[in-house]
């Protein structure tokens, strides 16, 4: 008997003959693409254990971290804020004896923001109808990130509509989109965007039927979009989720999915659909008005099904479609995707996992 034991080790691993710039493949989906240089970074950094917002930048000093702005922040949550704080937090990093500020503790508090980001961090636009052809309001944001979000949902709050329901003589407001729903894909767009890039900045365009949160960057790498979704984190800004969760901004890591998810399926609203986008990744949001319209033949029966019976099985699927167990369960999870269903599930793996309807029902009466 041969035994060959193989180490483990990240990488990057890529092709003699195309050398490391062209020749590191990724397995993104269903597909393997060449890596680009952003993604070879971050194998990189994921092999010294370390995230780009960890990083310290050499031509900044600590007197670039807007401390007062970073106390006024803690303060209303008791936490007093010192330059011992600072470094607990990795705001601060030491290197060869002397002090620097990191990526992260710059876009968190950075005074001159712009000197190591001179785009945009945040674009966002109204849009007439449902295309990008008219715009009737957008902004550009820079703000240090803890504000930046609190002026996302400023904007986005002034930009949807507000429906109601009359109780006999009291009128209570329903918004367009639910807010606890907003703030969780607000924040964990901010949270999760890959800003070593420089690529694009965070996107939020809204439309009339649906909302669409789109950041730069991919799932963290070796993180699939099904494990995304049953609650499995993977950190691409440490100081960042770190600072957030210090700020209360954030409860728990890696159930941010899951709450959009169950507060749309409580409210009866259209589940969000969840894409990556090659280099970004997607979150579409749509109103309580929303209807589900099947975009396949194939999603008919399975709707017909679901409107009798309530909740459908990828075994109870396999035999309305004829097909294999697991052509029936990637559909399935396809229309999970498409946000015409709603996964009800333990966990990536749970056998008796079953699907409903995303439907929503009751809908408010829009003013």
């Amino acid at each position: 008997m041969l035994i060959v034991t193989v180490p483990h080790g990240f990488g990057p691993f890529y092709l003699k003959s195309k050398g490391e710039h062209d020749g590191v493949y990724v397995r993104l989906g269903s597909t393997n693409r060449i890596a680009d240089a952003s993604l070879i970074a971050e194998i990189k950094r994921l092999k010294e254990h370390i995230s780009f917002d960890q990083s310290p930048e050499m031509k900044s000093t600590s007197n670039d971290l807007d401390f007062e702005l970073a106390r006024d922040l803690f303060s209303p949550l008791n936490k007093p804020f010192t330059k011992a704080a600072a470094k607990s937090l990795e705001l601060l990093v030491d290197y060869q004896e002397t002090q620097y500020p990191t990526k992260g503790g710059l876009l968190l508090f950075g005074k001159d923001r712009d000197r190591l980001f001179p785009d945009p961090l945040i674009r966002m636009a109204r849009f007439e109808g449902d295309t990008k052809s008219e715009v009737i309001d957008q902004a550009e944001i820079k703000s240090s990130l803890p504000l930046a979000i609190d002026e996302m949902l400023a904007f986005i709050q002034r930009n949807v509509s507000m429906g109601a329901k009359i109780h006999s003589a009291r009128r209570e407001n329903i918004p367009e989109y639910p807010p606890a729903v907003v703030r969780e894909t607000v924040i964990n767009a901010v949270l999760h965007a890959d800003y070593s890039t420089q690529r694009s900045p965070i996107q939020v365009a809204i439309f009339d039927n649906r909302m669409e949160i789109t950041n730069p960057g991919p799932l963290p790498f070796g993180l699939s979009l099904e494990t995304a979704l049953s609650g499995v984190s993977q950190l691409r800004n440490k100081v960042l989720a770190r600072v957030f969760r210090e700020l209360q901004l954030i409860e728990q890591w890696g159930s941010g999915f899951n709450r959009i998810c169950n507060i749309c399926l409580q409210q009866n609203i259209v589940a969000p659909k969840f894409e990556e986008l090659d280099h970004f990744f997607r979150v579409t949001l749509f109103p309580r008005t929303a209807t589900i319209v099947p975009s396949e033949l194939w999603h008919v029966p399975i709707i017909k099904y679901l409107e009798q019976h309530g909740k459908i099985s990828a075994m109870e699927a396999e035999k309305i479609w004829k097909l294999s167990r697991r052509t029936a369960t990637n559909r399935l999870k396809a229309m999970c995707h498409e946000g015409v269903l709603v996964e009800l599930s333990t966990g990536p793996f749970d056998p008796y996992k079953t699907f409903i309807l995303a439907e929503p029902r009751n809908q408010p009466r829009k003013t």
